[in-house]
């Protein structure tokens, strides 16, 4: 019955929670979580910490070993004392539409949705969770909108299940469950920005594309062949070092060659191609299709660059100049507080490690939500 009454709570987003709040990212190879409570009138972050899950207890976002990951959160809970927890669940599994429906009444919008699920995800309706947002739609007056601009989400149940029975074993409670991508937007969009980006979370051992509009997500996508660790390796092997001395090189140097270093650079150009390559599919996918999208008057204006190797010396700019559209590196901290105000313990390479834990955290705590 727990796992039951809980699943109901997760999907629509619960109402706005006055206690401070810890984002729970798990990923395939760690578990990292952030708490964000309000001192006065802005927001600071509480306590952050990460723990190492093992090899193979979860494999592209799908559980192998309920017990291992069990074992970690508890050992987490019995450190850090927290219980009530946002968290996400993996990008691989989701499904993002974008669609237009007629005007209903707010109160049958969701059981409409319910009757055309499987028209888009192909899964039978019965084993979905999902979760939607109403796209603003800008309508010149006197007209009044016909249809509603919605982007919805969708998860497998079984999945979600796998991932509550090891959050109750553990002693913990998921206040709220949403897809990586809409942490990472909430984390780096800017509310009411008319612009479209295209989000590139650049990971140890994969890659996530999405387009948002705002803090809202329309697309996403996800290439497991392009990560931070395939440049360790690279290094590793070109320059013929050891895993660790390569990652040390890796992060302190990068694409920033110095005499005598250029096999650095000739190590990681093919993995960085790989990824510029990578956007530049997604833009020219989204072009392709933009008279099928809910805005087809938009094209993406800029990409924002976050994850935990985001910060790679020379990226940013080996991206300006190998692309037609600007690059920015992502803040996570834009929605929570300005540095004017608040400096926190987190330099930025820590930070855009827990983007999506921040998100998750802001879920919580923002009233809108």
């Amino acid at each position: 019955m727990w796992l039951v009454r809980t699943f109901d709570r997760l999907f629509p987003a619960p109402k706005y929670l006055v206690r401070p709040t810890v984002g729970l990212d798990i990923s395939d190879q760690s578990v990292k979580f952030i708490e964000l409570d309000r001192r006065g009138r802005r927001l600071a972050v509480s306590r952050y910490g990460e723990k190492p899950i093992p090899v193979g207890t979860i494999e592209s976002g799908l559980i192998k070993d309920q017990a291992a990951l069990t074992k970690v959160l508890a050992a987490l809970v019995a450190e850090q004392k927290f219980t009530q927890v946002v968290i996400s669940l993996p990008e691989e599994e989701a499904y993002v539409v974008r669609l237009s429906l007629p005007i209903v009444n707010p109160a049958e919008l969701r059981e409409s949705l319910e009757l055309q699920l499987e028209e888009h995800i192909p899964l039978p309706a019965a084993e979905i969770a999902f979760d939607f947002e109403i796209l603003n739609q800008p309508s010149p007056p006197p007209r009044r909108p016909t249809s509603s601009d919605l982007s919805l989400s969708a998860f497998p149940k079984n999945t979600i299940v796998d991932y509550l029975t090891a959050l109750a074993a553990a002693g913990l409670t998921p206040l709220a469950a949403e897809i990586e991508a809409q942490a990472i937007a909430r984390a780096v969009g800017r509310a009411g920005d008319e612009q479209l980006a295209l989000v590139v979370d650049f990971g140890k051992t994969r890659t996530s594309f999405f387009i948002v509009h705002g803090e809202v997500v329309l697309f996403t996508a996800t290439a497991n062949q392009i990560g931070g660790e395939d440049i360790t390796k690279a290094v590793q092997k070109n320059l013929n070092l050891t895993y660790a001395a390569a990652e040390k090189l890796k992060i302190e140097r990068g694409l920033l060659t110095i005499k005598n270093q250029r096999a650095l650079f000739d190590a990681i150009l093919p993995i960085v191609s790989v990824l510029r390559d990578e956007i530049v599919k997604h833009y020219f996918w989204w072009e392709s299709r933009r008279s099928e999208q809910v805005r087809p008057d938009r094209s993406i204006e800029r990409i924002i660059i976050c994850g935990g190797q985001a910060t790679l010396p020379g990226l940013i700019d080996y991206l300006n100049l190998n692309l037609d559209w600007p690059v920015e590196l992502g803040n996570p901290w834009t929605n929570i507080f300005s540095f004017e105000d608040y400096i926190p313990e987190l330099n930025l390479n820590q930070a855009l490690r827990y983007t999506t834990a921040l998100g998750l955290a802001l879920r919580g705590l923002l009233p809108k939500l």
